[in-house]
């Protein structure tokens, strides 16, 4: 690229990501000094975290799963940084995490619900014709390749989940990792503990598709699959440390995926005890999830050791978040509200794989591994201590934020367009929050009955929602900021809005490249209409 392309791309980088946001950061420096202030970054993505399952709270008030959840290391995590309060990521894992690895929305990548057999749709009903089911391939463009072609030594270890069975795209080293630790095609794990293989038939063997590969001198031992993972990236960045080269470690764990399965470290605690505060007993199936938090968090707490006795805590930048909302459709148990399915994200409504907040919105904060203002990473890139952001993001914004930590954003081909948004500009509190469009996209039929699960379109712009179900055809709109558990669906009391909301809504979608699903009966295409089409229809 010459130089003239340069400036052209990181000015409409600068521009078209956070307007006068991102303009705040300070000016590119010069080739020498930004190698030498290039952090080390760690994306710890933990699959299927809800946003109340930590004891951070992430709302404007603490909620009884913060204080069932023990994570100290989270707690920490957000005194030194910042944490999000209106993150979010897509429904389901694969969409979420080809858009962290591409800066694209689901309806411009097509891999629009998770990936297993590169010929099987995975859908469980209405499925466009066409979507990606091979999922991620060495051809496309990747956050992690763009990393390593500008020196940093990349790490992959854990779930995957990108390219199917039988793919180049199911070895992450095929997609721009140098190393992978037990990442394959399959989104989750055949068994957690070492005792079982972790899911493999014998020791020293792999099973396809649910058995973790590559950790098969763990077999047989008594050790956690959270432990096992923490243990081989931290010989990773041993090496990364002793190449002399930043690292970028994708932390990405395969808990708290089902199967719901005990930590045995930390389970007894749970054990026959009540939720705190309440004379509700905590069923074994909560006890295991939430010895799987925790699991989780120790992992987190570990990484940060790791990384402060191999002297580079300083410049190393950790960023926290889950690939969807938490499960609450299956597999759960009482709540410490005393309820059951679907409310297990409360005050959000419903779980993972539906079009609610429950299914899409997370955790997330960005924080020095170490703070220390006067290291120059953190100079070019201050984040400030203990803050709280309200500022919308989205999965795909983590694309062009970590090529930008990087110094790596002018290596995003011309060819490529940027659904998401850099988000250094919001790392201090003092950034004004920008009103954005944030777009989900799942034409698929999940699978779980329940609220919201059925297949759907939506976005929010500001404080507002609209969300389109194609099965059946339904518009609904909420106001997010008097209605966070979305029980008010003012689509009939504002039809100006919900007017100008679809419009724009199919309008992005169909400039996106978006795939409709396809009715499973008729094996027609079931395409987007606006409220007023259905009005005349009716």
């Amino acid at each position: 690229m010459n130089n003239n392309k340069a400036m052209n791309r990181r000015a409409f980088l600068a521009a078209s990501a956070l307007g006068a946001g991102l303009g705040l950061l300070p000016r590119p420096l010069a080739a020498s000094a930004q190698a030498a202030s290039r952090p080390n970054i760690i994306l710890f993505l933990v699959d299927d975290m809800g946003w109340q399952d930590t004891s951070v709270p992430f709302w404007r008030e603490e909620t009884l799963f913060n204080r069932h959840y023990r994570t100290p290391n989270m707690e920490r995590l957000a005194r030194q940084g910042v944490r999000f309060t209106n993150a979010y990521a897509h429904a389901v894992c694969s969409p979420t995490r080809t858009s962290i690895m591409t800066g694209w929305s689901p309806a411009r990548h097509h891999v629009t619900n998770w990936t297993l057999n590169p010929d099987e749709d995975t859908s469980r009903g209405w499925a466009p014709r066409d979507w990606k089911k091979q999922g991620m391939q060495p051809d496309d463009v990747s956050l992690a390749r763009l990393l390593r072609d500008a020196g940093y030594f990349t790490i992959h270890c854990g779930k995957a989940h990108w390219g199917a069975r039988g793919t180049p795209g199911e070895d992450p080293r095929r997609l721009g990792f140098d190393v992978n630790i037990a990442g394959h095609a399959a989104g989750a794990p055949g068994s957690y503990h070492g005792l079982q293989n972790f899911g493999n038939k014998e020791k020293g063997g792999h099973t396809a598709p649910w058995g973790v590969p590559g950790l098969e001198h763990y077999h047989g031992q008594d050790i956690d699959l959270t432990d096992a993972l923490t243990l081989e990236a931290e010989k990773a960045l041993e090496q990364a440390v002793a190449l002399d080269r930043p690292f970028y470690l994708y932390m990405s764990h395969y808990t708290v995926h089902t199967p719901i399965q005990p930590h045995n470290r930390f389970h007894k605690k749970y054990v026959g005890q009540n939720y705190p505060g309440t004379d509700i007993a905590i069923p074994p199936v909560e006890a295991e999830y939430a010895s799987m938090v925790e699991g989780m968090d120790a992992s987190l707490g570990a990484l940060l050791q790791k990384v402060e006795a191999l002297g580079v805590a300083e410049s190393t930048l950790v960023i926290f978040a889950s690939d969807n909302g938490g499960l609450s459709a299956h597999s759960r148990g009482e709540t410490p509200y005393g309820t059951g399915l679907n409310t297990h994200n409360k005050p959000l409504r419903a779980g993972k794989g539906s079009a609610y907040e429950g299914g899409t919105r997370v955790p997330f904060i960005a924080a020095w591994a170490e703070p220390a203002a006067d290291n120059p990473a953190q100079k070019r890139l201050p984040i400030e201590a203990g803050a709280i952001s309200e500022q919308p993001l989205i999965s795909e914004d983590l694309f062009p934020t970590i090529l930008g930590a990087g110094g790596a954003l002018d290596a995003i081909p011309e060819t490529h367009p940027l659904d998401g948004r850099d988000l250094r500009g919001y790392f201090q509190a003092c950034e004004k929050e920008t009103v954005r469009p944030l777009y989900f996209h799942y034409p698929h039929t999940w699978g779980p009955q329940g609220p919201g699960y059925e297949p759907h379109s939506a976005m929010r712009v500001g404080d507002w929602k609209i969300i389109y179900f194609y099965q059946p055809k339904r518009w609904e709109l909420y106001n997010l900021a008097r209605d966070i558990g979305e029980s008010n669906d003012l689509a009939t009391a504002e039809p100006e809005r919900l007017a100008q909301m679809a419009g724009k809504l199919k309008r992005d979608l169909v400039a996106m490249g978006a795939q409709w699903p396809v009715d499973n009966e008729t094996n027609e295409e079931e395409p987007m209409e606006l409220p007023e089409t259905l009005r005349a229809s009716r």
